[in-house]
């Protein structure tokens, strides 16, 4: 039924936003009958999101990929790693919309530390998954205290790295992990390393690397964000105008 579904989603002229919320919410209904099938489903979504070009039909398939992610995150990961060729924009973008929800984010990160330390995913790494990606599952999933946080950040650096759709994918989990008080003020330790993608990013980068600074700065205590924002103003006024 849920594979019907989606193919159904491609048909741009039968299918509106009252279906796919209709059909949405009678599949979640039912989920005890199709959650056997995640990585058919999951397989089915990576192929078929290219031709469903209707936002309300888009949208229906990105929230079952997420929902899915919260029932079973281990099958989403592991099928995706499997599937995704390398460079693979679809994947990206699935990706990111799971990193987009913090649930789903946690959900998704903790997984992928669990499979890419597996020697069979290993060999995965080249694919759309960088060792960047598995840097920050490994920070976001640590209990880190303050004092841990900063220093094992330091050596793992993964913001200073130029490919593209690895650095998006990172700020863009980064601007969900920030919308935690706690987690932004430890993120302070990055705001040089933000303001290094502000230098050499494109214009999309640009924008989620200043979403992230401004939950950073809006966490810090006020008598350290004053000197920080002294000494930021200048260099960050001109992407603002941007």
């Amino acid at each position: 039924m849920v594979l019907v579904f989606i193919e159904a989603m491609r048909d741009s002229s039968t299918f509106d936003k009252v279906a796919a919320r209709n059909m949405l919410g009678m599949v979640k209904r039912n989920c005890d009958f199709w959650l056997v099938d995640v990585p058919k489903i999951t397989s089915c979504i990576h192929k078929a999101l290219g031709c469903i070009n209707t936002a309300p039909a888009r949208r229906s398939v990105m929230s079952l990929i997420v929902w899915m992610a919260d029932k079973c995150p281990g099958q989403v990961v592991s099928t995706l790693l499997t599937i995704a060729p390398p460079g693979d924009s679809t994947a990206l973008a699935l990706w990111e919309v799971m990193f987009s929800v913090p649930h789903t984010l946690q959900n998704v990160l903790k997984e992928l530390l669990i499979q890419l330390q597996d020697r069979h995913y290993r060999v995965l790494y080249t694919h759309w998954v960088d060792t960047a990606i598995l840097r920050l599952a490994i920070l976001a999933s640590s209990d880190l205290q303050d004092e841990e946080f900063a220093p094992m950040y330091l050596v793992m650096r993964f913001l200073r790295q130029r490919r593209p759709a690895v650095l998006s994918l990172l700020l863009r989990a980064m601007m969900t992990l920030s919308q935690r008080g706690e987690m932004a003020k430890k993120m302070k330790v990055m705001l040089p390393d933000l303001m290094w993608v502000l230098q050499y990013g494109n214009k999309a980068i640009k924008i989620k690397a200043l979403v992230v600074f401004r939950n950073v700065m809006a966490q810090l205590e006020r008598e350290k964000a004053s000197p920080i924002a002294v000494q930021l103003a200048e260099f960050l006024l001109p992407f603002f105008d941007d």
